[in-house]
């Protein structure tokens, strides 16, 4: 598998363009789409590798935060397309222009998305001085994650579009968890900064009070989001993918793929459930009761996303992740990574491949 962990990266970093943006590449025009480009870098950051190139997308990411975008809201990102300057130019080449498209997925997502990673990068690079340099900006990205957060503790998607889906409101969680984790590693830093006598300045005393105010403040949030999914979305051995309008819950249709389906992946791979809890076996078996052979299903004509065989990892279901990397490599990898492959399936498989080779759930 370490010949896979290789390709992989190096496939990752053939999709990301000077300024450090991360192309998804949809057939007929490739498009740089924020919640993607996390996932991807994702896989690069759980094995410290390229570093230098993941700090560069997230200095690209807070260059580009929007104050406020149009809705409103302020430090979100837009997705940009990608326009080329003359025919026959390839994806990461430097003549393209980055256009954005005035729109994007979800304000809680993508800021989710984006704290996770930093997160990722951290522990990868221990580099915690870009974290407390760039701390104005991550509270802003914070506050645009936090800007649809509703009363019941669960967020919306976007200010326009009034549904609270499963799979972003996981996102958050981590997000928040993430973010208290590394406001606390920035108290550390601003303690460092000690006085000849050895003790804390006044500024410095301020400084590591209020991060740690605020680190326990993200930390109660993100607690207080994970009540809420298992309280109102947790029903009939599963989740509803999403709370509408008025608070109408739609109960979990398995043999619905997406956001069905899929979605019920998503209280283990972000750790609303530990893998070792009774809770996530009894998920992951449904899961199985109704996509028993989901690991065969490698061909671009009939492909499972990558985010299953991460969850398939972390649950220890080791036959299925090896079958499933195998029949990858055959109709996917080794076939010039057709689409609907992208890459951010390319970071979740390096996610996935960790786990595996790690032997070990939760974090």
């Amino acid at each position: 598998m370490e010949a896979v962990i290789r390709q992989e990266a190096g496939w990752i970093l053939a999709q990301q363009l000077p300024s450090g943006a991360v192309v998804t590449a949809y057939p007929g025009r490739p498009k740089i789409v924020p919640y993607f480009a996390h996932l991807a870098l994702y896989g690069l950051a759980a094995w410290g590798l390229s570093l230098p190139r993941v700090r560069a997308y997230l200095d690209w990411y807070l260059a580009h935060l929007e104050r406020p975008d149009r809705y409103g809201v302020t430090g979100t990102v837009y997705d940009y397309y990608i326009e080329r300057k003359s025919i026959g130019e390839g994806v990461g080449d430097a003549a393209s222009t980055e256009v954005p498209a005035y729109s994007y997925d979800s304000s809680d997502s993508y800021a989710a998305t984006f704290l996770t990673l930093v997160r990722r990068y951290y522990e990868a690079s221990g580099d915690r001085e870009w974290v407390a340099h760039h701390l104005p900006e991550l509270e802003l990205v914070a506050g645009a994650m936090l800007a649809t957060l509703q009363k019941d503790n669960l967020t919306l998607a976007r200010p326009d579009w009034k549904v609270k889906y499963l799979m972003d409101n996981c996102e958050v969680y981590q997000g928040l968890k993430d973010y208290a984790w590394l406001l606390a590693r920035v108290r550390g830093y601003a303690a460092e900064a000690r006085m000849p006598n050895g003790h804390l300045g006044a500024e410095g005393e301020k400084k590591v009070s209020k991060y740690a105010q605020e680190a326990g403040r993200y930390a109660a949030l993100a607690a207080r989001v994970k009540d809420a999914i298992q309280a109102k979305m947790l029903l009939d051995g599963g989740y509803c993918p999403a709370i509408y309008r008025a608070g109408l819950r739609r109960r979990p249709n398995w043999k619905k793929w997406y956001p069905d389906a899929l979605a019920q992946m998503f209280p283990i791979i972000t750790g609303v459930l530990t893998p070792r809890e009774e809770a996530a076996r009894r998920l992951y078996a449904n899961f199985l009761r109704n996509y028993p052979h989901w690991y065969r299903q490698t061909t671009p004509e009939n492909f499972t996303t990558t985010l299953v065989v991460y969850a398939a990892a972390l649950m220890e279901d080791r036959w299925r992740v090896r079958q499933y990397v195998s029949g990858l490599q055959d109709h996917i990898l080794s076939r010039g990574h057709p689409w609907p492959y992208h890459a951010a399936e390319a970071g979740i498989l390096l996610l996935a491949l960790k786990a595996y080779l790690a032997g070990v759930s939760g974090e």
